[in-house]
């Protein structure tokens, strides 16, 4: 997990930031932001902490972060590495548009079943549950011999 630029090991994957991401890039006084709203951003790290991925709610990576346990990969790895984390930030930002599009169409007075089939069938929005699974897959298989 990235907070303020520090790796905490803890918990990989359940972390959302909220505020400019790119704040922490440049001097804050710098920074030009024309909308005073925060942004909702979603991050994924692998278990060794070296690549972190942040994508906006819209699904695009707004940045990715190394560490100096990065070096230890080679391009080619890294060039994977930062892919696959970079796929998982982006999942875990368009499960939260399925939730929230889930949520606002309860409001509404459809029923969420259906509205989530739909969300995730036909447009393509991974739900949390379907967001959560993959991660815990890739995590699974692509970081077990890490563990041994």
């Amino acid at each position: 997990m990235i907070a303020n630029g520090s790796w905490d090991d803890d918990d990989e994957m359940d972390y959302i930031q909220i505020g400019d991401p790119s704040a922490s890039l440049a001097d804050p006084a710098e920074v030009e932001n024309d909308d005073p709203s925060p942004t909702v951003t979603f991050t994924a790290a692998n278990p060794q902490g070296s690549v972190a991925a942040t994508a906006n709610l819209g699904g695009r990576i707004q940045r990715v972060d190394l560490t100096a346990r990065a070096m230890d990969m080679t391009e080619a790895e890294l060039a994977e590495e930062i892919v696959v984390i970079a796929g998982l930030a982006s999942e875990k930002s368009q499960a939260a548009q399925h939730a929230v599009a889930v949520e606002l169409m309860r409001s509404m007075g459809h029923d969420r079943v259906s509205t989530s089939g739909y969300l995730e069938y036909t447009v393509g929005l991974p739900s949390p549950n379907t967001a959560e699974a993959r991660a815990a897959e890739i995590f699974a298989t692509r970081y077990a011999r890490d563990s041994d």
